[in-house]
């Protein structure tokens, strides 16, 4: 079973793009039943084991009938899990590793980015849990393989409902936008002339809100006619504003946020499936530096329903191959919602999950999502463009935001 990447595949998978996910665990954790539960997990998704290779000189990915075994490791260190290398070429595409800490166990999974987004990956993570206490209190073990085993791109699924002129018209438009009004990004001071710095590691800073302030927060948002996701979207652009040139005054803001294709598909691809699904719309505001959140909020939420209801979501990765040298965005946000707890045996229990999408590349990723009522913000990035000072101070005025929001206070953590 092969089939080529498409062209955001390609992407990704070129520019070593991955998607780490964080399950920190409060009590004993069995390793030899981790590693069992591999096999089973491997079983239900033979994606997983899967190799990349090429052919006629294009990336492509194959599932072959003999994959090599997903291992589990172990080390000490979160900042070092996030910035190993990673050859994903043999195969297998997943990497598990097992971190016991002086305060904390963690559970670090890294997929690459070309093969799985938010939906899937957290219900992958909930089929490990579920078979991982299945077999440590002996119950039948959920072995269901997952299908389709290799979907269709999305790429290809998009772009048949449009003409390649409507695509290459959809492009042309985009960019003379940029060019009559470039947006404004954070000045990448890593990098050198240009050019990647040399400091070639990830880094990710947390902005956590606790329960009653997150729910603080929705009723804001409601009292707004907002979405949560639109309310906090808001107020990652109005605190990166205060860091953008010039001060004072107007800006372009190109925020780049998530859409789940999934349900919108005919038919509907089910969580389940292990896939890149998600498109990205690249929307335009024009930011005061004297906005409130509730109005860049509102403009937000009229922008993306806009791009839905026109299609243009679904055109940005249609066209994704003619607009991979567009200008930069100034924000990613990825709204992954509210994660639900896996199944558990007694004794153990996940206190927090993050998310986080890392690459080698000109841009910050917030990952925004919700667990056990709690808001956490997931702030991600590349020391070979911005320094560490600069996404502190974006944290620390991203909580100040939100604490405004919520009248209460939040804090700041940096894994």
């Amino acid at each position: 079973m092969e089939r080529f990447l498409a062209p955001h595949e390609a992407a990704v998978l070129t520019g070593d793009v991955r998607l780490v996910l964080c399950s920190e665990v409060d009590g004993d954790v069995d390793d030899q039943i981790l590693t069992v539960a591999l096999t089973h997990l491997q079983t239900c998704y033979p994606l997983l084991a899967a190799r990349f290779s090429t052919k006629d000189g294009r990336p492509r990915i194959v599932v072959d009938d003999r994959p090599s075994q997903v291992v589990l490791g172990h080390g000490t260190s979160f900042e070092e899990e996030i910035n190993a290398a990673l050859t994903w070429t043999p195969g297998p595409l997943l990497r598990i590793t097992l971190l016991r800490e002086p305060t904390r166990t963690r559970v670090v999974m890294t997929l690459p980015r070309s093969f799985a987004d938010g939906m899937s990956y957290l219900a992958l993570n909930r089929r490990f849990w579920a078979i991982y206490t299945a077999l440590l209190t002996r119950e039948p073990v959920p072995v269901e393989v997952v299908e389709p085993v290799l979907g269709p791109a999305l790429d290809d699924l998009l772009a048949a409902r449009f003409s390649r002129q409507q695509l290459h018209d959809f492009v042309a438009q985009r960019a003379q936008s940029d060019a009559s009004a470039v947006p404004a990004v954070l000045p990448p001071l890593a990098s050198v002339n240009g050019m990647p710095g040399a400091d070639r590691t990830f880094r990710t800073v947390d902005v956590q809100v606790d329960a009653d302030r997150s729910t603080n927060l929705a009723q804001h948002a409601h009292d707004a006619s907002l979405t949560v996701n639109a309310l906090v979207s808001a107020a990652l652009l109005t605190s990166l504003r205060t860091f953008l040139e010039p001060s004072t005054g107007t800006v372009r803001m190109l925020c780049t946020t998530a859409v789940d294709m999934r349900r919108r598909l005919q038919p509907p691809i089910p969580f389940e499936v292990l896939q890149s699904a998600a498109t990205t719309t690249s929307l335009r505001l024009e930011v005061d530096s004297s906005a409130t959140p509730v109005a860049v909020g509102r403009q937000l939420t009229r922008q993306l329903r806009a791009a839905l209801d026109s299609g243009a979501a679904a055109m940005e990765l249609a066209a994704f191959e003619y607009m991979i040298d567009q200008h930069p965005p100034t924000l990613v946000i990825t709204d992954v919602g509210a994660i639900a707890d896996p199944v558990l045996p007694d004794g153990l229990e996940i206190t927090g999950v993050r998310l986080a999408p890392l690459g080698h590349l000109p841009m910050i990723f917030a990952v925004v999502s919700r667990y056990r009522r709690r808001l956490n913000i997931t702030l991600a990035y590349s020391r070979a463009w911005f320094a560490d000072s600069q996404i502190n101070d974006l944290a620390i005025s991203v909580s100040a935001t939100l604490n405004e929001l919520a009248t209460h206070t939040t804090s700041v953590t940096s894994q």
